[in-house]
């Protein structure tokens, strides 16, 4: 993008963003959107399905966390019950980890109002119950864990959830988690936005 597109670039603060996350951006260091983070960021919030296709690097993980953590204070405004509205799908517990970083150094200024669990950590299921049964408003997980709470219902999205992310979709599709992933989406209601996240998926 040479130097003189730079006035049409669309900035974090038009894009209907809360002050809180706006705050956490700026904590942050980014100045300006990325290509990627201006192209999906509206997209995602008019809730529609969005392949994020962008090198590592581009701000990938922001484009589509941003307007998560976004569509989720929306949607907690109107809320009678507190659910799962968002599941993170990745292929590693260390990308798991990474992602989970990410979404909270994004919820920093409003954590008390988006909570985000990682599921990812080989420990005993039993660990993370009382945590998914606060019904926190993001969980992040690989595919099989993923699967092992839904199987054991501590992890119950088929009412609630609104967004399905899966980062480095590729890699999911390509480490053995084909049967996983099938299993995961008998377990989701049959109307939901669906973004997958990718450096190299076409």
């Amino acid at each position: 993008m040479a130097e003189n597109d730079q006035k049409d670039i669309l900035n974090f603060h038009q894009m209907a963003l809360d002050d809180r996350i706006l705050k956490a951006i700026a904590k942050l260091g980014w100045l300006e959107p990325t290509l990627i983070q201006e192209r999906a960021i509206p997209l995602i919030l008019q809730n529609k399905d969005v392949l994020v296709r962008a090198r590592t690097g581009s701000g990938k993980t922001g484009a589509f966390a941003i307007p998560m953590i976004q569509k989720i204070i929306n949607m907690k405004q109107a809320a009678l019950v507190q659910e799962t509205k968002a599941l993170v799908l990745s292929p590693s517990k260390e990308l798991c980890n990474q992602l989970t970083k990410n979404i909270n150094e994004l919820t920093a200024k409003c954590s008390k109002d988006v909570s985000c669990v990682d599921i990812s950590d080989q420990v005993d299921p039993s660990i993370h119950e009382p945590l998914l049964a606060e019904r926190p408003d993001i969980v992040v997980a690989t595919p099989a864990r993923a699967l092992l709470h839904l199987k054991a219902k501590t992890l119950q999205l088929q009412t609630s959830l609104d967004l399905l992310i899966i980062d480095e979709a590729d890699l999911v599709f390509s480490f053995g988690y084909e049967e996983d992933m099938k299993a995961v989406m008998k377990s989701l209601p049959k109307l939901y936005q669906a973004v997958l996240a990718s450096a190299t998926l076409l």
